[in-house]
């Protein structure tokens, strides 16, 4: 049987490093970097939660719709704001970016194309 300390030990964190030890800046949390992706408004968006597990157990229409990505709301795409640096928070530009539709919103000020 194990003991509390080795359990508490093998405890999954993704906590932010507010101090590096070199140079004293915050650090990235690497999980948010690979998990999530932000938009050029501020959202952040992730796949669907489980959506390369079970297949054999999953209908051909939850299988679809589990390739589909998920809008964060604004309590974890505050979150997700803090844990990355300010170069992870600017907005990212790519050939055949895929999410190019989606940088838009026409409801906030800042990435509305037209004039309100």
């Amino acid at each position: 049987m194990e003991s509390a300390a080795l359990r508490i030990s093998k405890m999954q964190t993704r906590s932010v490093t507010k101090w590096s030890l070199n140079k004293g800046k915050r650090k990235t949390v690497k999980a948010v970097v690979a998990r999530f992706y932000r938009l050029g408004w501020g959202a952040w968006i992730r796949p669907m939660v489980g959506r390369n597990k079970r297949h054999w157990s999953k209908t051909a229409k939850r299988k679809i719709r589990s390739e589909k990505h998920v809008f964060c709301n604004s309590t974890q795409s505050t979150l997700l704001d803090k844990m990355v640096t300010k170069y992870w928070r600017k907005r990212r530009f790519y050939v055949d970016d895929v999410y190019e539709p989606y940088h838009q919103r026409e409801e906030y000020s800042f990435s509305a194309v037209k004039p309100h």
